[in-house]
């Protein structure tokens, strides 16, 4: 699990990332976003009218929870979205730009064990991102989120970046429903090029997504 992470991040610093609409917009002018210029993504939003700035909502087909989705964030088929019934859906998505030195990634897994196994839980999503820590408790009203951090040094060639990394699960208080949530960014090139990321901006940017995770009552 280790090596597949410490892999991913590694491309990044070489590969920028990066199927049809539901169908009640099918009709609808396609606003110019990655989001919904990308086939398959647009198959996953209902609407290309978005819900605050920046963000669409996603409505998961499991019926178990929704989202905000970035509107220049994009996934593809298998590997990349993955779904089991209404109980499992993983999905992996991302913005990238070589020329503008950027690269977000985002991995989201959805599974109804609630905090029941919440130790093994933590312990794997731990092992998948290389983390030794201890984790946050974040309460919200409806939501209890536990919290990660923690930062990389990529060195590829003659290029070199730091990949920040926030990560969490996240359970519902009213039901067996919960949410591993991956948030990373870094640029292409921080050594010989010009890197706008704040890690501060971007933690504050992956609490905001993890807090506005909202999961259905069971009928």
């Amino acid at each position: 699990m280790r090596t597949r992470f410490i892999y991913a991040l590694i491309c990044t610093l070489i590969f920028a990332g990066g199927c049809s609409m539901k169908k009640e917009v099918d009709s609808m002018e396609l606003p110019n976003t990655k989001a919904f210029q990308d086939e398959f993504t647009r198959s996953l939003l209902d609407s290309p009218e978005e819900v605050e700035e920046g963000y669409y909502l996603f409505e998961s087909d499991t019926g178990g929870y929704s989202m905000l989705w970035p509107k220049d964030a994009t996934t593809d088929g298998s590997p990349f979205y993955q779904r089991n019934g209404d109980g499992y859906e993983k999905i992996i998505y991302s913005d990238a730009s070589i020329e503008d030195n950027y690269h977000y990634s985002y991995t989201t897994t959805y599974e109804t064990y609630g905090e029941n196994l919440i130790d093994s839980i933590l312990t794997t999503l731990s092992g998948s991102v290389g983390y030794t820590g201890e984790y946050k408790t974040i309460e919200t009203e409806k939501t209890r989120i536990y919290y990660g951090k923690l930062q990389e040094k990529l060195k590829v060639d003659d290029r070199s970046a730091t990949s920040y990394n926030f990560f969490s699960y996240i359970v519902s208080k009213d039901s067996q429903k919960g949410i591993e949530y991956i948030y990373s960014v870094n640029c292409y090139d921080e050594l010989n090029r010009e890197c706008n990321i704040d890690p501060k901006i971007e933690e504050n940017t992956a609490l905001y997504l993890m807090k506005n995770v909202s999961f259905n009552k069971d009928e």
